[in-house]
């Protein structure tokens, strides 16, 4: 059950606009695991927590967005997602595979799948990049006493 309800939270997640802008405007270098770990903490709150009911949802998706995000949503759509994941819930618990199938079919389709992918910013933060601004530095470039780094610009041809 752990499987099939956490691709439902993953599509939700990957489809909730507040969470998107959460993690893209916070100043957490970390915050796309954040979400992550949020998506992995709700699927095991819902499955395996005593007594889950549609406001235990909402709340912890509300505490999750303000203490990890410092974000509180005014639209109402923490209430939104936890309607849809307990809906999920309760389908999948009662045994409702194929029903849960239709219903999941009718959940929008993100046009990315952020949550899962690895973005360029965070690329980027984390110095991944593939870029060419690289290439001015060497691994022969020394480094300062103060901790800078003088790059030289390229030689004109």
């Amino acid at each position: 059950m752990e499987e099939p309800f956490t691709k439902i939270v993953s599509q939700i997640f990957n489809n909730w606009t507040a969470l998107r802008l959460a993690v893209e405007h916070s100043d957490k270098s970390n915050s796309k695991q954040a979400a992550t770990e949020f998506l992995n903490y709700m699927v095991q709150f819902c499955l395996y927590e005593n007594n889950v009911d549609l406001e235990s949802i909402q709340d912890a998706l509300e505490d999750i967005l303000d203490e990890e995000f410092e974000t509180i949503c005014e639209d109402e759509s923490p209430k939104q997602v936890a309607n849809v994941l307990f809906k999920f819930l309760i389908l999948l618990k009662e045994g409702k595979t194929a029903e849960c199938e239709i219903e999941f079919q009718k959940l929008p389709t993100a046009n990315t799948q952020w949550l899962n992918q690895q973005s360029r910013v965070q690329e980027i933060r984390n110095g991944d990049s593939s870029s060419d601004s690289d290439d001015d530095i060497s691994p022969e470039t020394p480094m300062e006493d103060d901790g800078w780094i003088e790059v030289k610009g390229r030689k004109k041809r």
